[in-house]
């Protein structure tokens, strides 16, 4: 397993669509360590002196936060190499796939195109921790 997946604030709605999904909680269990943080938790983290290194790490998940909720993935050192935040995803989920502007495939076998969409962000994110741990 070479990164987290941290998701802050709520997330209900994540969690009771994408988040109970038997594919994505599959890839999630084979490639990732899943965890929630909340704003605050994260907040006392970076504010304690004590533990310069979780406080570095708190830090860097803070800077690329975005209310509400912020999928991140993140390798053990702290460096969020993607991130989406869960307003732009569900709406790019709610778009069809054929309307002007789609960011995302719906493309994967999937009939719901927030679990397709939320795969293809988790796929993405493993890509990119290859990048960085290449270098």
């Amino acid at each position: 397993m070479l990164e987290n997946v941290y998701l802050f604030s709520s997330g209900r709605t994540l969690r009771e669509t994408v988040l109970e999904s038997s594919p994505v909680l599959a890839l999630l269990n084979q490639s990732f360590i899943s965890s929630w943080s909340l704003v605050k938790e994260l907040e006392n983290m970076q504010a304690d002196k004590q533990n310069p290194v979780l406080s570095e790490k708190a830090q860097l998940h803070l800077e690329k936060y975005n209310f509400p909720v912020e999928m991140m993935v993140a390798l053990p050192n702290g460096t969020i190499v993607h991130h989406i935040n869960a307003n732009f995803f569900l709406d790019q989920t709610a778009m069809k796939p054929e309307e002007e502007g789609a960011t995302f495939s719906f493309s994967g076998g999937f009939e719901d195109p927030s679990t397709s969409t939320y795969i293809s962000f988790l796929k993405e994110g493993l890509e990119k921790a290859k990048e960085y741990l290449a270098q």
